[in-house]
């Protein structure tokens, strides 16, 4: 019996002893693979401390640094307009006033004038002692001749003609005309851009005491004052090249205070003030025509039966004589 045991006990031995061999080898392999991982985790940090990796399959997009957002409508202030009737504004007073041989005007007496020799000014002369004009175009002519005079010593400018009433515009019409011809430069008592003291004519005086006419010697007299006088609210009247639309031929001499931001804009872009009057009533408060002088920004509009005047800020209103509104916001 004992020899019959012992074969069979030696052999579930072998067997033992094959299976353990395997147990070891694999745990040694486990723990070789274990310790290089942790040697390659200990190495990486050591060398990049900190620093942290994406993964070999993660999508992103850089951000540029101090991304400021942009200004969108809905951020940009919306400008509050309040809703008044025309009657709140009188239909014969402005800046903007249009009067030609298709519109009269007559000067309201709500509408006070200046006499310019009563208030005389040591950079611009006069031709008669008689001279007026309104209150907001003897400021601008002031300050226009006075930058003449600082930049140029001396302001050659002499206001020969301002307001006229009717009477004074029939006297002078009837002295004007002699033939047909003469009608193209003049207009009819009642129709005279003379009527809104708001305009005049200009020759040039020079200190000998000498005068010139502004059209013949401009350019060379007067260099500052052509490429200037927009800037302080002014325009040429009547161009030489609009006489089908203002009704007078070319009449270099005839400045109209329009103020700004409108005279810059008429002389820049070729306008007589017929075609800018014309123009502005395709523009609302919702969408209004901009205008940059410098480093000034305007805002302007037409209204007809209703007149939206902002609720805040810098604003003038001007009748056009047409029955319309002009307003006029500076931001």
């Amino acid at each position: 019996m004992a020899n019959s045991f012992k074969p069979a006990y030696r052999r579930q031995k072998a067997v033992m002893s094959t299976s353990v061999k395997i147990i070891i080898i694999l745990l040694v392999v486990l723990v070789l693979t274990l310790s290089a991982f942790l040697i390659k985790i200990i190495v990486s940090n050591a060398l990049d401390p900190g620093i942290v990796y994406p993964s070999d399959t993660e999508e992103f997009t850089a951000l540029p640094r101090d991304t400021e957002p942009d200004e969108t409508e809905e951020n940009a202030v919306k400008l509050t307009v309040r809703a008044l009737d025309t009657s709140k504004f009188d239909a014969k007073a402005g800046s903007l006033l249009l009067v030609n041989k298709s519109n009269g005007y007559k000067l309201p007496s709500t509408v006070s004038l200046v006499n310019l020799y009563d208030e005389k000014h040591e950079n611009f002369t006069l031709a008669t002692i008689s001279e007026q004009l309104t209150r907001e175009a003897y400021e601008a002519l002031c300050r226009m001749t006075d930058a003449y005079a600082e930049r140029s010593g001396y302001c050659p400018l002499m206001v020969v003609s301002a307001y006229r009433d009717e009477e004074a515009q029939k006297k002078f019409y009837d002295d004007y005309v002699v033939n047909e011809s003469d009608k193209a430069y003049v207009e009819l008592p009642g129709y005279s851009d003379h009527h809104t003291g708001l305009g005049f004519d200009v020759k040039l005086y020079d200190k000998d005491g000498a005068s010139y006419s502004y059209g013949r010697y401009a350019s060379e007299r007067a260099a500052w004052l052509v490429e200037n006088y927009k800037y302080y609210g002014f325009i040429m009247r009547y161009p030489a090249n609009k006489g089908s639309t203002t009704g007078i031929d070319g009449e270099s001499n005839h400045f109209r205070y329009v103020g700004l931001p409108h005279s810059v804009y008429i002389t820049d872009n070729n306008m007589c003030l017929e075609e800018y009057l014309s123009y502005i009533r395709s523009f609302t408060y919702e969408s209004p025509l901009d205008i940059t002088v410098e480093h000034d920004e305007y805002s302007v509009w037409y209204c007809k039966d209703t007149v939206y005047v902002p609720r805040d800020g810098d604003f003038t209103v001007s009748s056009d004589n047409l029955g319309g509104f002009i307003v006029t916001y500076r931001k």
